[in-house]
């Protein structure tokens, strides 16, 4: 009896319940091999996806697109929301906790 109402429950409980635990947004870094050095370390960012990418794996548009590296963008439904870029010293001049900030107010 305890399994059939298991069931019945996941089986009724709203989408809005099961899209707790899936983030919808992702903070993406893409930087250089020569200049990982200036990584931004992401790993303590909670409630996002986080992924890295070289900017030589790219292809041409996007490639096309970074003038400067590091580069972080948040995403909030497959949609840019912030974007981070460096300067002339290819250092970003950003802290994780101002990136949680943001990822806090979406």
């Amino acid at each position: 009896m305890r399994l059939l109402i298991l069931l019945l429950f996941l089986l009724f409980t709203p989408d809005s319940l099961a899209e707790v635990n899936t983030p919808n947004v992702t903070v993406l870094q893409i930087n250089t091999a020569w200049n990982k050095h200036h990584d931004v370390d992401l790993d303590g960012l909670i409630g996002c996806n986080v992924k890295y990418g070289l900017l030589e794996r790219q292809n041409k548009d996007l490639k096309s697109q970074i003038q400067y590296v590091p580069v972080i963008v948040i995403y909030k439904n497959n949609k840019p929301v912030k974007q981070w870029s460096a300067d002339l010293s290819f250092k970003l001049d950003v802290n994780v906790n101002e990136i949680q900030q943001v990822i806090d107010r979406l």
